[in-house]
């Protein structure tokens, strides 16, 4: 299973989702728990110059007043114990001791005289007795009272015992206000929406970025099917422009390229027909007829062979511009075409709407797997299917098929199959070399299949719309 996605446009995303999820997570732990001590510090500062306020008042008291005293001082909060001697506490977590002797430095600087004052943060009797009862009580839970307890209210008591001048000891045991961990839920709806916005501003930047080479993308792959195509726009970053600047110039020199061999072609035909005219007169010429004929069919065929290797490398015009084109019409052309030579051609379907493309160009790869149908099977039946995306034309036959092998191989320029499929039969081997450099000319491409349930191959020409 893949974990990164493919695109750039994805994994960008994904890395900066992944650093704002990481940054505002870190955010919200380092402010709970800075906002927590705060308000733990401010709150046992409170508590501690309340209780050393309290222990000054019963010092001065003498021990018959100091009961009454304790009743109306003691709260929900604060609870007052005066004992003949220091109680048994039990002990804390140790890593809690930075807080017990900051609370006792709080306590003594308040209490103007030096008594004796010990600190201990120890959890309720009540409370532990009700959690050690919890079989589920995590680990995490554990840690935050050993390390961050001023985030669990109701966990933990101060227990402050400060021995009085008359040898009694004071015992305040104190609950002093904390944070509460469940502010954390609070938080978890803000983290949803700050990372919504954040990845929504991520995703605008990303797609703004890689939306250039997406279109730098699709303009490579079009340009084997329209080198006159316009150039891109050079838009995005700095280094995303000079690429595509760079493709553009790419573009040009093949758009040069292919105008210099389309005056070369024409020369070339024109200089390679003229001789094979004049030979062939001259072959006309001879005494002999057994060596005139031999002269004569060696000249025609050389003469296919020069008219088929031009227009294989001249299939698509001269003329780059695209117009409608009504395939139904060009195929019922076509068929009528074949039929008029004593051939059988079936048509099936029509296309929805007419086809922006080169119209002498597809009908010369049409009438060439026509030809082949006919050629190789006898008889030829053509489909039509069109919709939204792509125009299909299938062209049938019932011939001695191709081997899976060579079914790639038939469309290299002048391949031929040596058992059926020969010169013997026709054809230079250039027909399906010619019909599928215009398939792919427009954008789409060119397929041969099997029949499995039936004698001959599928020719299936796809064309996107």
């Amino acid at each position: 299973m893949r974990l990164l996605p493919r695109s750039l446009f994805g994994r960008t995303l994904l890395v900066l989702a992944a650093g704002l999820l990481l940054a505002q997570t870190a955010s919200l732990l380092v402010n709970l728990l800075d906002r927590g001590s705060a308000v733990y510090r401010l709150s046992a500062q409170q508590v501690a110059i309340r209780i050393a306020h309290m222990a000054r008042v019963l010092n001065r008291l003498p021990e018959a007043a100091r009961a009454e005293l304790v009743e109306e001082l003691a709260g929900t909060d604060v609870q007052i114990l005066i004992s003949t001697k220091p109680i048994k506490v039990t002990k804390g977590y140790a890593e809690l001791d930075v807080y017990e002797a900051a609370f006792a430095r709080a306590v003594r600087r308040s209490l103007g005289k030096p008594l004796e004052t010990t600190v201990e943060i120890t959890r309720l009797p009540r409370a532990q007795r009700a959690r050690d009862a919890q079989a589920d009580a995590s680990a995490f839970d554990l840690w935050m009272g050993r390390h961050f307890y001023f985030l669990q209210p109701g966990q933990f008591s101060v227990v402050v015992q400060i021995a009085l001048e008359d040898g009694a000891v004071a015992v305040f045991v104190a609950r002093v206000p904390q944070e509460r961990l469940a502010r954390l839920e609070t938080l978890v709806p803000r983290l949803a929406l700050w990372l919504g916005i954040f990845f929504a501003l991520a995703a605008l930047v990303v797609r703004m970025v890689t939306r250039p080479l997406a279109r730098l993308a699709r303009g490579a792959e079009s340009i084997g099917a329209d080198p006159e195509g316009p150039p891109l726009a050079e838009e995005g970053p700095e280094e995303t422009r000079s690429v595509i600047r760079a493709f553009n110039r790419m573009q040009i020199r093949v758009q040069a390229y292919l105008l210099e061999r389309a005056e070369l072609l024409r020369a070339v035909s024109h200089d390679l027909k003229t001789p094979i005219t004049r030979m062939r007169l001259r072959s006309e010429m001879l005494a002999d007829a057994a060596q005139r004929d031999k002269f004569l069919r060696d000249l025609g065929e050389m003469a296919q062979m020069v008219d088929s290797t031009l227009e294989f490398f001249r299939s698509l015009g001269n003329d780059p511009r695209r117009e409608p084109v009504d395939i139904g019409a060009l195929v019922e052309s076509l068929a009528e075409d074949w039929r008029a030579m004593g051939h059988t051609v079936e048509v099936q379907g029509s296309p929805e709407r007419p086809y922006l493309g080169h119209a002498q160009a597809l009908r010369r790869c049409i009438d060439n797997l026509v030809g082949n149908a006919i050629r190789y099977g006898e008889r030829a039946r053509v489909v039509i299917e069109d919709d939204a995306h792509c125009l299909r034309i299938r062209v049938e036959d019932e011939g001695p098929g191709i081997p899976q092998d060579a079914l790639e191989r038939v469309f290299e320029p002048f391949f031929r199959l040596e058992a059926s499929r020969n010169r013997a039969s026709g054809g230079t081997g250039l027909g399906l070399s010619i019909a599928r450099n215009v398939a792919r000319w427009h954008g789409g491409d060119l397929v041969l299949q099997n029949r499995p349930q039936h004698k001959g191959i599928t020719a299936q020409l796809r064309l996107p719309r």
